[in-house]
């Protein structure tokens, strides 16, 4: 009895062991989903230089050349990133005949613009102010007292049609004296991306970027000429 019960033992566990895999087998005949994981990790746009757009259609990747044909030489700044002023127009006026009473100019430029490229990453804001000097001869020996160059109703422009950040705030800017003025104003969350603010002309002339001089204070046969310090800050004003 003894040898049988032992036999029966072993009998009733080797069964055990062949139907379990039977039984597995069964329960795991459905299709089961699998997942992958998918990364990326940036980091800020430091060191790179942004190159100048086409102020006219700043999603286009091809650049004309010059980028402004009345300032031909100004391939833009150089600056690098991650917050940089990509681009400043020279502004021209042109040769200019002197009246006998208060005169306003228009640019030459067509489209002059501020370039503005934030990839730092962290939303934290910026602002471009400006100041400008005195209108003077080349050995400031000559100035055009009381004369006022003004930027008005500037176009923010993105250089993408799907950005997600929302766009500075343009300011206009009348320079009657050499205090700073600002001009573009990224509040945090904002400007994030390349951006221009762009002062293009309604018609033949651009009366969105003028100069006025006052009667009397011009003389002939003589170059004026101001210099405007555009500061990019990496804090909203």
């Amino acid at each position: 009895m003894k040898k049988t019960t032992e036999l029966l033992t072993v009998a009733l566990i080797t069964g055990a062991v062949l139907y379990a895999p039977q039984a597995m087998f069964a329960e795991e005949t459905g299709i089961k989903a699998v997942d992958s994981k998918n990364t990326v990790n940036f980091k800020s746009g430091e060191g790179e230089i942004t190159t100048p757009v086409d102020p006219t259609d700043p999603t286009n990747p091809i650049v004309p050349s010059p980028i402004d044909i009345t300032d031909p030489d100004n391939q833009g700044t150089g600056n690098q990133g991650p917050l940089s002023i990509d681009y400043a127009s020279n502004i021209k006026f042109g040769e200019q005949k002197i009246a006998g009473k208060d005169m306003v100019y228009s640019a030459v430029n067509k489209d002059p613009f501020i370039q503005v490229t934030d990839t730092r990453g962290t939303g934290a804001g910026w602002h471009v102010s400006a100041t400008a000097t005195p209108f003077q001869n080349e050995d400031k020996t000559k100035t055009l007292k009381g004369a006022e160059l003004s930027f008005k109703a500037g176009q923010v422009k993105a250089t993408s049609d799907n950005s997600v950040s929302t766009a500075p705030t343009a300011s206009d800017v009348v320079f009657s004296n050499t205090d700073a003025k600002l001009v573009l104003n990224a509040k945090a969350g904002e400007g994030r991306g390349t951006w221009l603010n762009v002062w293009s002309a309604t018609g033949e002339k651009n009366e969105n970027v003028q100069l006025k001089v006052l009667a009397g204070s011009a003389d002939a046969n003589t170059e004026y000429q101001a210099t405007i310090s555009w500061e990019l800050a990496d804090a909203p004003k």
